[in-house]
């Protein structure tokens, strides 16, 4: 596999977004698809969807980053610079039990390393690469939608909302680091799919602790809404996006290649191909469960008779009964 060769996809409930990069030829960008998904609850359906987005890629094998972030995932950016490894599984498994959170995510950002806490479907997530592998796509790795989006960013990216379709829609606090918190949004009457995002004159920069839920949905809530939700247009027609420091060439809406269309597909693309530059992705890992006390056995138990045991009674040997006749002779 070569440096700058890789694919990205986009993958939501009801449309599967892909890019090839490729190393040859000035343009990076060889190819774009996006296929709609008939029938987002069966896995024959998905695979289909797949099969024909990579045909349409032209059936190159390349490193391939799945971004996926489903409705109500939660993301939120704790951390974790200077900890060793035993102190980020202390992490790790303080977060499944306090939080629930199953699924992080390193970060490693200039001289800062960061810990991504997912509140999504880890088992959704591996479900979802499976059918990716099963559809021809190699070397598969899942990653979240905001992340992957945030490679190919402006650096002035302060605020991002992502209306990828009809039923999901997410937002997100930024900095140069990578994304710091972001939540699923309802999409109401706004355009998809589509890109927004401002410079934040305030935003959220740093958290030390894991938020619930409401405190996120309502901390979010007042920064898009003092930020993106104020703004003129409901999306940007042509955002400027960069591939590896190159700007991204702009395009009209309707155009697969439009950013508004591609943008987290094209950053998971970057990603897979190794031109992520000042974002790259560590790991990703789910706690192990502990091993419950009692584990079934493989034996079985049979009910013991409740009759007495017969006392066996012994024949004796040829020898002992010559002894017994020798002994009664010589007492008469």
């Amino acid at each position: 596999m070569r440096r700058g060769d890789g694919i990205g996809l986009e993958v939501g409930p009801t449309v599967v977004r892909a890019v090839r990069l490729s190393a040859d030829g000035a343009d990076p960008v060889a190819a774009v698809s996006e296929v709609v998904i008939a029938r987002p609850d069966d896995n024959s359906t998905i695979v289909d969807a797949l099969v024909r987005a990579r045909g349409q890629l032209g059936l190159v094998d390349a490193p391939t980053r799945l971004a996926w972030f489903p409705q109500g995932a939660t993301l939120q950016r704790l951390d974790a610079t200077g900890r060793s490894g035993t102190e980020l599984n202390e992490m790790r498994h303080d977060l499944a039990e306090r939080h629930d959170i199953g699924s992080t995510m390193l970060i490693d950002a200039a001289a800062r390393r960061w810990m991504i806490t997912l509140g999504w479907d880890h088992a959704g997530a591996w479900r979802l690469q499976e059918l990716v592998e099963r559809a021809g796509f190699v070397d598969v790795e899942v990653e979240p939608a905001p992340v992957a989006a945030q490679r190919v960013l402006p650096r002035e990216a302060g605020v991002v909302r992502r209306d990828a379709e009809p039923a999901l829609s997410w937002a997100g606090s930024y900095d140069e680091a990578g994304p710091v918190a972001v939540i699923t949004v309802p999409i109401g009457s706004r355009e998809h799919p589509g890109l927004a995002m401002a410079p934040a004159a305030v935003g959220l920069h740093h958290l030390d602790d894991v938020l619930a839920d409401p405190e996120l949905a309502a901390a979010l809530g007042r920064i898009v809404g003092t930020t993106l939700d104020q703004r003129s247009g409901p999306s940007e027609p042509n955002v400027s996006l960069r591939i590896a420091d190159t700007p991204y060439p702009p395009f009209p809406p309707h155009d697969l290649r439009a950013a508004r269309r591609i943008v987290v597909a094209l950053g998971a693309a970057v990603g897979a191909a190794g031109l992520a530059g000042r974002l790259r992705s560590v790991d990703v890992l789910a706690p192990t469960a502990q091993i419950p006390d009692m584990m079934p056995r493989p034996w079985a138990i049979e009910q013991v008779s409740t009759e007495a045991p017969v006392a066996e009674r012994s024949t004796p040997t040829p020898m002992q009964q010559l002894r017994v006749r020798l002994g009664a002779f010589i007492k008469r």
